[in-house]
């Protein structure tokens, strides 16, 4: 794709950030803000919907209770916001829930459900906004919230790791796609430990069953290593300013972890290493 840069690209424009009521989704809503862009929230949780808009610079915004990853009502909400604002130009596809467990030990319904929330919404995402950011012949850009547990794997976490992997060769495509279009660019967002409350099985809409989680030693360990580094981690607005400078120069991978990345290099190497296997 063309590099896409340009003055003021934000000022004025509408961006729709999922999975809006806390950690990165607050994070990104609260830099928008500062931005002076429309601020479309969106999440399940009316509470930290209002908690996040409340805490935001003064800008024009709205606020849409909303299961994205039920097309009906992700739908709906598209209709609200062509009223409001029109044409949404910045579409965060940040909506995510988290699993742990071995790939055999995750039953039919946690499955169900994590790749409803941490792939479908992104995939509806795009159904319903892609064409008319196309449309608009304005600068717009694409942004899925992946993870570093796209491009590198752990034991014990198969369902996160499966949807998020999935989100990066889902957004790697859509960039290809889009190759051509000088208007419309597509990252990948691919963070490492933020404080967000991610690992937390009591906020709202999470309907797993936990009596059908993994509970095995490996499981638990990783969960609590990811509980752990999460209180430490990056700040969600630390986070916002790197996603928000990654966005204008028009870069696809947006990694913010590079630790994480040296873990990658290491996976990466057992492919190119197998190539000798195949002479």
């Amino acid at each position: 794709m063309v590099g896409i840069l340009q003055a003021d690209i934000f000022i004025n424009k509408t961006a729709l950030i999922t999975g809006a009521a806390s950690g990165i989704g607050r994070g990104l809503a609260l830099h928008a803000a500062k931005l002076q862009m429309n601020v479309v929230l969106m999440d399940l949780n009316a509470d930290g919907l209002n908690e996040t808009h409340s805490l935001m610079a003064d800008c024009p915004s709205m606020i849409i209770q909303c299961d994205v990853s039920n097309l009906e009502d992700f739908s709906k909400a598209k209709e609200k916001i062509a009223i409001e604002f029109g044409t949404v130009h910045f579409l965060f596809n940040n909506a995510g829930i988290f699993l742990e467990g071995r790939a055999w030990k995750a039953d039919q319904k946690n499955w169900q459900r994590i790749i409803d929330v941490n792939l479908m919404s992104v995939i509806y995402g795009l159904n319903l906004f892609v064409d008319e950011m196309i449309a608009c012949q304005e600068r717009c850009h694409i942004i899925n919230t992946s993870s570093m547990a796209g491009i590198i794997v752990g034991p014990a976490l198969a369902p996160y790791t499966t949807t998020k992997h999935a989100v990066v060769g889902l957004t790697r495509t859509l960039h290809e796609d889009l190759t051509d279009n000088d208007k419309v660019g597509v990252s990948v967002l691919c963070p490492g430990l933020v404080q967000t409350n991610i690992i937390e099985r009591d906020h709202l809409g999470l309907d797993l069953d936990e009596s059908s989680i993994d509970q095995h030693e490996s499981a638990k360990n990783n969960a609590q290593w990811l509980a752990d580094g999460v209180k430490e981690g990056m700040s969600p607005e630390d986070l916002a300013t790197i996603v928000f400078k990654k966005i204008e120069s028009n870069e696809f991978w947006i990694l913010t972890h590079p630790e994480f990345v040296e873990v990658y290099e290491t996976y990466a190497n057992e492919i190119t290493a197998n190539k000798n296997n195949l002479d």
